[in-house]
């Protein structure tokens, strides 16, 4: 039984495009999707002499006990969350070289490797008990990467990389997000978490006094800044710049205002000038009030940014955090890895398979090459010394493997009709069919014979008596359970 904070794993392999409701298109969103990122990486996966164990797992030919299966779907893009892309300030502003003036255009260098979360291990790992079956390692680590809830993101600074000694990372203490400059990571935590830190109160003033000829408008927003010769301009420019588009520089930022003089718009910014924002600390005994947000800014750097914002060379963010990343170096860094390992994931099943094995999962490989994991290990027996219903079975998956149970009934019993079947209840199943998938059962209770993912049967690879007499002779050495099948 599931509890409130189990994560629900579907060990389905089938794209996403077609788990969707028949009604539901699939290009409803197509213009929002990254253009030319995802084609270029589907055409890498399908380059000619692709001889990686990833394209070996993914073809899952008979040898390994599996048929060739289509569509086996990859996750989609990483993106960041909606609401958050980049604007194309943003995206400009990721092509400056990080130096600024004649720096090169070189990558941070920040190492990013994606981590299993606990929280997808455990149901996950229950599915798997419960399944019986044996399912790719490959295609597991890739369902990890499909979901930002079962994967953390380790940020690291590459030792000994060139200009490694002066790059250091700068994390939130609140929500984990990591960033390659303290000033912005300042910022975040400033817009994101004043809640904590600070009230925010409203009061009624008396409205400007004056002549206006026009107003300013932010075109990003739409918000009214006031007339320029007003004296609290400035001082909006400056504080909807920080709170809302601190990833554009302070001049491309006051590129994006525009004046406008209808009489409509003046008499409306005079009305909402009338409300005065006020700010009271929240985490002292005498309360302070600010009437400014440069005010506000002096008090949090001062006082609460030291303990919020940390510094080091290494830090893991939840993955839920990674897909709103505001630093946009360090975001350009992340995609990247999430789109290399997405297509290799070789580095998230390396993570997982230690907490495979502790939890009671066992890894096998499927002719020396695809990796499999699965809650049975794999225990092979001599037919010759099996009993004869028993015996009957492993030789005819040794003669064909990859078959599925209705396959191996039908080779046993030739005269079963199809669908004869116990979980076929419009037609009766005979005594013998029942006792060759009682025995079946059995089998793969125990090991004796392996079902893959796709419901496709074979038995574990016994090693010849003449290697067994061998390695008698030698010094006993457990292996582990990588076993071949």
């Amino acid at each position: 039984m599931s509890t409130p904070g189990d994560m629900v794993i579907e060990l389905n392999f089938v794209p996403e495009w077609a788990r969707r409701p028949a009604d539901q298109s699939a290009y409803a969103r197509f213009e929002d999707r990254p253009r030319g990122r995802g084609r270029d990486r589907d055409q890498d996966r399908r380059r000619p002499g692709d001889k990686s164990g990833y394209a070996d797992q993914r073809r899952m030919g008979t040898e390994s006990g599996g048929k060739k299966r289509g569509g086996l779907g990859a996750p989609r893009p990483f993106r960041a969350a909606p609401g958050s892309s980049p604007s194309e300030s943003d995206r400009r502003q990721e092509r400056l070289p990080q130096g600024g003036q004649g720096s090169d255009n070189r990558p941070p260098p920040i190492e990013v490797t994606f981590i299993p979360e606990r929280r997808g291990l455990k149901p996950l790992v229950a599915r798997l008990a419960r399944s019986g079956r044996a399912y790719p390692l490959f295609e597991v680590a890739t369902l990890f990467l499909s979901k930002p809830d079962f994967y953390a993101v380790k940020q690291e600074v590459i030792p000994g990389a060139a200009d490694a000694e002066s790059v250091f990372l700068y994390q939130c203490a609140e929500c984990k997000v990591v960033f390659l400059d303290r000033n912005r990571a300042v910022a975040h935590a400033l817009n994101k978490h004043m809640d904590l830190f600070y009230a925010r109160e409203e009061t009624q003033n008396d409205p400007p006094k004056g002549a206006f000829m026009c107003v300013a408008r932010c075109k990003l927003s739409g918000e009214l800044l006031g007339p320029p010769n007003y004296h609290e301009f400035n001082e909006r420019v400056l504080e909807l710049h920080s709170t809302r588009f601190a990833s554009m520089s302070l001049d491309a930022y006051r590129r994006q205002i525009v004046n406008e003089t209808d009489p409509a718009l003046i008499e409306q910014w005079k009305k909402e000038a009338c409300r005065q924002i006020v700010y009271r600390t929240l985490r002292v005994a005498e309360p302070l009030t600010f009437k400014r947000r440069n005010q506000v800014e002096a008090h949090f750097l001062e006082h609460y940014a030291p303990t919020l914002i940390w510094k080091g060379r290494r830090f893991v963010t939840p993955g839920v955090a990674c897909r709103d990343l505001e630093d946009p170096h360090m975001r350009r860094v992340v995609e990247e890895s999430w789109a290399h390992e997405n297509q290799f994931p070789l580095k998230m099943a390396v993570s997982i398979q230690p907490a495979f094995r502790h939890l009671g999962l066992h890894m096998f490989k499927a002719s020396g090459k695809a990796t499999f994991v699965t809650a049975i290990v794999p225990h092979p027996i001599d037919p010759l010394q099996a009993a004869d219903g028993i015996r009957r079975i492993l030789e005819c998956l040794c003669a064909h493997p990859g078959v599925s149970r209705q396959e191996l009934v039908m080779l046993l019993r030739p005269d079963t009709a199809p669908g004869a079947m116990p979980d076929a209840p419009e037609v009766a199943a005979t005594p013998e069919v029942v006792a060759i998938l009682h025995a079946l059962r059995w089998m793969l209770e125990k090991g004796h014979v392996i079902e893959f993912y796709n419901g496709t049967l074979a038995i574990p690879y016994r090693k010849p008596e003449s290697a067994k007499a061998d390695k008698a002779a030698q010094p006993v050495i457990h292996p582990r359970t990588t076993t071949r099948v």
